[in-house]
């Protein structure tokens, strides 16, 4: 009975022994297996690559409708000038891209029609005083009754007539930019100076010295550049994604990096036929310079801006089947880095970041360095 006792102990203790080894033994298998699915970088190459690490970053995001448009200047910023009466152009003051102010002459004409007006103009003016006086004292004498009605009516006809004549020919005089009192005086003007009407840059100059002209013919154009907006041309698919006070980011192609801003100011109601095309405006902001009229840009409305996680694009990996996946820091042991990758939704790009839709947890993301892991060259 005693020799059972002690070959029953004996089974039991081996039992118990050879469990706890089969559990130990399942325990390495699985610490094993799970370690398989990391990439493991040693602490030498991670400093040799200059590897780094980071943590999602909070940035703000927006999305754009790209356009395509140019910088045009207000109609009240732009001018074309001609002359009020025909003649010969005698000189020229400026030169293309130069700048005139209001009022400043850009070229004088001779002629003989200027003459003629010069000349009407004082004789009527001689004849109108002579009328208003024989007006004024023709009234006084039929108040005390010592001129007749007849002549009294017969004076204030011409002086009407001849007042009517005199205001309008001064009027026409002031159109040409001369002063009516020196022509009255008897200084009559040789030449007629065209001026131009707003401050600006001459863009286009059509005519030259010895030239006949008209004034249906236009002589030159002035731009104000500092009344320019943008015309904008968005499809109709993206026009209701638009509002009034949206930002406005653009930039000449030739020129990329060189953006500016501006803000969204109105709204067409009506589709280009050909282009198929709704035009839209936009305020530039009055702090930017260096633009031309008609000059072509390409531009981003931003339709929707929000707050959202973010890593640098240079933390994404892109898989063979088009698909993204970062490198967590799983764990650092001995000599050795643990990074486990995981496999991302990404977003809208900002700022040289990348939206992150996946949910990840709180640990550090390798951002530099992610094409230099073994896993890169499979």
């Amino acid at each position: 009975m005693q020799l059972y006792k002690h070959f029953f102990l004996g089974v039991l203790f081996v039992a118990v022994l050879f469990s706890c080894n089969n559990k130990k033994s399942g325990d390495e298998a699985a610490a094993t297996s799970a370690d398989s699915s990391l990439i493991v970088v040693a602490n030498r190459q991670f400093e040799a690559m200059q590897m780094e690490f980071g943590i999602l970053r909070e940035t703000q995001f927006s999305e754009s409708v790209k356009v395509n448009g140019h910088v045009i200047s207000s109609v009240k910023g732009q001018a074309q000038v001609t002359s009020r009466i025909s003649g010969t152009i005698r000189s020229i003051s400026r030169e293309l891209g130069d700048f005139i102010p209001a009022g400043g002459v850009l070229c004088t004409i001779e002629s003989n029609d200027f003459i003629v007006l010069q000349q009407d103009f004082a004789t009527v003016s001689n004849q109108f005083n002579e009328a208003r006086s024989a007006y004024e004292r023709l009234q006084s004498l039929y108040r005390d009754s010592i001129s007749s009605r007849k002549d009294f009516i017969a004076a204030e006809s011409s002086y009407k007539s001849l007042s009517a004549q005199y205001n309008g020919m001064k009027q026409r005089l002031s159109l040409l930019n001369v002063n009516p009192a020196q022509i009255e005086s008897g200084n009559f003007y040789r030449t007629l100076e065209v001026r131009s009407p707003i401050g600006g840059y001459i863009t286009q100059i059509n005519c030259m010295i010895g030239e006949y002209v008209t004034p249906e013919k236009m002589l030159m154009t002035v731009i104000n550049t500092n009344q320019l907006y943008l015309q904008l041309d968005v499809y109709e698919k993206d026009i209701t994604r638009l509002t009034v006070g949206q930002n406005v980011e653009f930039y000449n192609p030739n020129n990329p990096s060189g953006k500016f801003t501006a803000k969204l100011t109105k709204i067409g109601k009506s589709i280009d036929p050909e282009k198929k095309t709704i035009v839209c405006t936009a305020q530039i902001d009055p702090t930017s310079v260096n633009f031309v009229n008609n000059m072509y840009i390409e531009a981003d409305v931003n339709v929707k801006e929000y707050t959202a996680k973010g890593l640098p694009e240079d933390a994404l990996e892109t898989s063979t089947d088009g698909t993204y996946r970062v490198y967590l820091l799983e764990k650092k042991s001995g000599e050795n880095i643990y990074l486990k990758p995981v496999s991302v939704t990404t977003g809208l790009k900002s700022n040289e970041l990348v939206e992150i839709k996946t949910p990840l947890p709180p640990q550090e993301v390798l951002v530099k360095g992610v094409y230099s892991l073994p896993a890169a060259e499979h």
